[in-house]
């Protein structure tokens, strides 16, 4: 690897101790044997010249969440001396979960979502009235992994703290429970530049709803169908702005394809399980570092 002050590519993440990434150092080394130098830092490293890298893939900065402002005022830093990817629009867009309410007014069909605006009051009964709901799952509008979600019944009171307890930190989302999740799980299609790399259907631990993980679920590689794969298209294609990547976490409800979430600036892709995908993400990089090393 050349002097990390001047590289080809550099793939960001964040501290190890937040959660283990097995994605970034298979990409690495694709890019490394693609002829490529490459670079991998965290995003919050103060001795990073960021301008000393071609093009700058957002990969696994997981802690965002956390620092949220910081991190948009870093990326748009970073957009301005390297050429960032995904973009500073679709992240600024993707990092607020109130990006599904856009989705769906651009016709994509979305798990049923309320959005909430942190300190307000609301009745959790009273949104279940209205939208005709007997469960739902309540999350912090700037979260990732599950992380504050709960699963919740008409007229569970803890549900209610839980509810007011998130909005006395921020933007909250309440969904309609999906009951096919705990079932027949939730998939993901990985899309690098409008191109399907590959499926993934997850899975929940047993009396559990959250598929990720931490906290038991599982995932294993699936090819999706062509109904999956094309709702997954069309809302890769209605994102924003490009995308190199994206991940988009689809659900059945009602026997019909729902998007519950898109995650297009730090997801897990399961490349440990696709390295085919591996090797097109690759590619797909090093086409934005024109002309190719010799």
């Amino acid at each position: 690897m050349s002097d990390p002050a001047s590289v080809d590519v550099r793939l960001v993440t964040c501290a190890e101790r937040y959660a283990p990434d097995p994605c970034t150092p298979l990409l690495a080394t694709a890019l490394t044997d693609a002829g490529y130098t490459v670079d991998v830092r965290e995003w919050r490293d103060p001795e990073v010249d960021w301008s000393g890298a071609r093009v700058t893939v957002l990969r696994s900065p997981w802690d965002y969440i956390d620092h949220l402002p910081e991190f948009l005022g870093w990326a748009e830093r970073v957009s301005g001396v390297s050429d960032l990817w995904n973009p500073l629009e679709l992240v600024r867009w993707n990092t607020h979960k109130s990006y599904l309410l856009d989705l769906a007014a651009r016709g994509a069909p979305i798990v049923p979502t309320v959005v909430l605006l942190g300190g307000s009051a609301a009745s959790l009964d009273g949104i279940c009235d209205a939208q005709g709901w007997n469960a739902v799952v309540v999350k912090p509008a700037v979260a990732s992994g599950g992380r504050g979600a709960r699963r919740a019944d008409l007229g569970d009171p803890d549900a209610q703290a839980h509810l007011d307890e998130l909005l006395g930190q921020g933007d909250v989302l309440v969904q309609q429970f999906v009951p096919a999740v705990t079932d027949v799980g939730e998939w993901s299609v990985v899309l690098v530049d409008g191109r399907v790399g590959h499926g993934v259907r997850k899975q929940p631990a047993a009396g559990d709803f959250r598929v990720q993980d931490e906290w038991g679920g599982r995932a294993a590689l699936a090819t999706p169908s062509e109904s999956l794969a094309e709702l997954a298209t069309r809302v890769y294609d209605a994102l924003p702005a490009p995308a190199l990547y994206a991940r988009i976490d689809i659900v059945s409800i009602a026997g019909r394809w729902h998007v519950m979430e898109v995650e297009a600036t730090e997801p897990a892709l399961w490349l440990d399980l696709a390295p085919a995908t591996t090797r097109l993400l690759a590619d797909a990089i090093g086409t934005r570092l024109s002309p190719r090393p010799a």
